[in-house]
């Protein structure tokens, strides 16, 4: 048996990512929302009842309208409400305290008591000096993930957040309407910095685990207030560990499944308090058989079994979700579905299908909110292990990190006649690939966005091209995605590969495995970081 050795890394909070944009913005979208008001007297000027206590300034310009026409749906005969009818423009002259003088623009009918109203989402240019490239990156995610701002370079209305000096920890961040200033924040720029060093790592105590691991599930299969547990997955059992006293020890163990294992995943999909353990898994002649889990009375105990689909999960906006994806033709390539948990027939359920779906490998699939203003986005490995994009009418592809290359990989015996027959591109495997006697499938990793919008990644090189299982390096970090992929912080790794990574449903625990096939050493790096990061 190969031995695994795991490796246990406490982090306290170092960083606070709401100390850097966070606030910022939730300062902006709270304007934005509450640049509405009424007409306070009317004449040759108008009178707002918006002043310094709203943040507006003089040339700021406001809709002015009244209740018009009562609407009632046909069918029902309720209420719908009433229509909104323009009665005019106004534009800010002067401002007090707690009201505004307005001249007026347009007037088709101004009165006392009209309601005012601001252009939402308000439209914003980013302007930055002296700052990296990924902190620009994560202060437009938490400037435009909310939905009251919105991105476009000529508008009056702008955002200008610059260092002083190179280097300096902090930043000064302004709204601004043309060259004058709503607002400012004095904020600490702290870009999310890698956590560990090569130096730190060799100095980690380890714990070696007595078998070989192909994909690992971190999560509270006990209830989170008992802590976290590891589970990691042999060809056809998985073993649970949990952290006792400094060590890492065998909680218990599943050997009940008699397939090959493909994943496992941990979620708490019936809101039990304790995550259940999803088995991905496929017989001898390649069909799924999935298997879902639970741990009472001090074993694993099936909840479902035989499940014709294999299991995904991502975590996004703070939250860990579950898919499934259904099997064509020797393929993971089906459609794939949302699954849930109904109480009243207490089983699970795959029939909600993802509109947007693609013909891709399930392996890395999740949905990322640009915006409130936008559609969810579709996030995906293509068959080269391409990291890909698509906001439902367009597909971006991002090649700047080479994620094809992962040891967990199914191998099936003969070929299949799948009418798939994706060749190697550069030095990656590609989504199949064929010999004389075997397919290869890789297992791509998970999406998981962390709290600042970016996304965490690894990848591998192999130590000979289009041979898989021999790897001479590997690189892990978090990337925000804009026109192309912007590092957050990367680290190399030498000689090694990256298997797996997860997160658990709260995003507290952080894990990843790094495997050296050369030496039949595993070796796994277990972070405990604060939700914030």
């Amino acid at each position: 048996m190969k031995k695994i050795l795991l490796i246990l890394l406490l982090i306290p909070n170092i960083i606070n990512a709401k100390e850097t944009f966070d606030s910022f913005a939730a300062r902006t979208e709270s304007w934005a929302k509450d640049l509405n008001g009424y007409i306070v007297s009317s004449g040759r000027d108008v009178t707002i009842d918006l002043g310094k206590n709203a943040n507006v300034i003089k040339g700021m310009e406001f809709t002015v309208s009244k209740d018009g026409q009562e609407l009632l749906h046909p069918v029902t005969g309720k209420s719908l409400g009433k229509k909104r009818v323009e009665t005019g423009k106004v534009v800010i002259n002067n401002v007090e305290d707690k009201y505004s003088i307005c001249s007026i623009k347009e007037n088709k009918g101004i009165v006392r008591g009209n309601y005012i109203s601001h252009i939402y989402p308000v439209p914003v240019s980013i302007k930055t000096n002296l700052l990296e490239e990924s902190e620009t990156a994560q202060l437009r995610y938490a400037l435009f993930k909310q939905g009251a701002l919105v991105e476009n370079g000529s508008s009056d209305y702008s955002i200008v957040c610059s260092r002083e000096k190179q280097g300096a920890n902090t930043a000064k961040c302004s709204l601004k309407f043309k060259d004058s200033e709503i607002f400012s924040d004095d904020i600490a720029v702290k870009g999310v910095k890698i956590i560990t060093t090569a130096k730190n790592i060799d100095n980690l105590k380890s714990y070696k685990i007595e078998t070989t691991a192909y994909s690992m599930a971190i999560g509270y299969f006990l209830g989170k207030e008992n802590g976290y547990l590891v589970a990691v997955n042999e060809r056809s059992s998985v073993i649970v560990y949990e952290l006792k006293n400094g060590l890492l020890v065998e909680k218990t163990s599943v050997n009940s499944i008699g397939e090959k294992i493909v994943n496992i995943e941990a979620v708490d999909l019936n809101n039990n308090g304790r995550d259940e353990l999803f088995v991905s898994a496929v017989t001898k002649k390649n069909q799924p058989v999935s298997y879902i889990f639970e741990y009472d009375n001090g074993e694993f105990k099936i909840l479902q079994k035989k499940i014709p689909y294999f299991f995904r999960t991502y975590y996004v906006a703070g939250r860990k979700h579950i898919i499934c994806q259904s099997y064509t033709e020797g393929a993971m390539t089906g459609m794939i579905y949302g699954v849930e948990y109904n109480k009243d027939e207490n089983k699970y359920l795959f029939s909600i299908p993802y509109s947007r779906s693609y013909g891709a490998a399930i392996y890395g699939f999740g949905l990322i909110k640009g915006s409130e203003n936008r559609d969810d986005e579709i996030m995906f490995f293509n068959r080269h292990g391409e990291i890909s994009l698509s906001d439902g009418e367009n597909i971006k592809i991002y090649k700047e990190l080479d994620c094809g290359n992962t040891p967990n990989y199914l191998e099936y015996s003969e070929k299949l006649n799948t009418g798939v027959n994706v060749a190697a591109s550069g030095e990656s495997a590609g989504f199949f690939v064929y010999d004389e006697q075997s397919i290869i499938v890789p297992v791509y990793q998970r999406i998981i966005q962390m709290p600042d919008g970016s996304i965490m990644l690894y990848s591998n090189k192999l130590a000979k091209m289009n041979v898989i299982g021999k790897y001479k390096a590997a690189k892990i970090g978090s990337y925000f995605f804009t026109d192309k992929m912007v590092p957050v912080w990367e680290k190399n790794l030498s000689g090694t590969a990256v298997t797996d990574i997860d997160i658990t449903s709260d995003g507290s625990y952080l894990a990843y495995i790094v495997s050296n096939n050369k030496n039949g050493l595993s070796k796994s790096f277990l972070y405990v970081v604060d939700s914030n990061i």
